[in-house]
């Protein structure tokens, strides 16, 4: 058995939408969708995996085209708002979208598209720190970051993949420098882009 197989992983969200290159889950908890960037995996079947970044998060009403109204008073807000209306959590959802960037299949941990996408109802789970420092000991899969379409652009994305990697790893100083290398080899003929990235992942203190 593999040990992608025998790890245990939190379950946080449900897939609603997917697609060859994406997938929009709703999330186990209201108002609390996994970390921007943050690494999450979905079975393929059998011992196999997709991989994704988490792209974007949302909290919304569930039907198309119903924006949620003002609910607050000067007595009752923020907290309070929702124990004293606890209907709140059965109306609101929070989905988030991740963008697939690898898979784990015939035992191999494979930084490239799936060959079938997820499929809709299957759970998402959150990968553990051991996933997450083996699936980046390579680094291939940023082409598919930058490449990313969607509502947050794909430098900051990408920004936000490395700081969450780079938690994980117990912040590993070696790992972050190999990323920014990367990132400049990258976005070499695109400064501004690449200057974002490397701003951005520049360790505080």
């Amino acid at each position: 058995m593999s040990a992608e197989s025998t790890v245990s992983s939190r379950r946080i969200g449900e897939i609603v939408e997917t697609s060859t290159t994406s997938f929009v889950a709703v999330s186990k908890t209201l108002h609390q969708p996994p970390a921007l960037g943050s690494l999450v995996k979905v079975q393929l079947g059998g011992e196999d995996y997709a991989y994704g970044v988490v792209a974007f998060g949302t909290t919304t009403s569930p039907d198309p085209g119903r924006r949620a109204v003002p609910r607050a008073n000067d007595e009752v807000y923020d907290e309070a708002l929702y124990a004293e209306q606890p209907q709140l959590t059965r109306v609101l959802h929070t989905e988030f979208t991740v963008v697939l960037v690898g898979c784990f299949e015939e035992g191999t941990v494979q930084q490239y598209l799936p060959p079938q996408p997820p499929r809709l109802h299957y759970d998402v789970h959150e990968c553990t720190p051991d996933e997450v420092r083996r699936f980046s000991e390579r680094l291939l899969y940023f082409r598919l970051l930058l490449n990313a379409q969607g509502e947050v652009p794909a430098e900051q994305l990408l920004a936000a993949h490395i700081r969450q990697v780079y938690r994980a790893r117990g912040r590993d100083d070696a790992w972050l420098e190999r990323a920014a290398h990367q990132v400049t080899s990258l976005l070499k003929d695109e400064y501004e882009r690449m200057m974002t990235v490397l701003y951005e992942i520049e360790p505080a203190g």
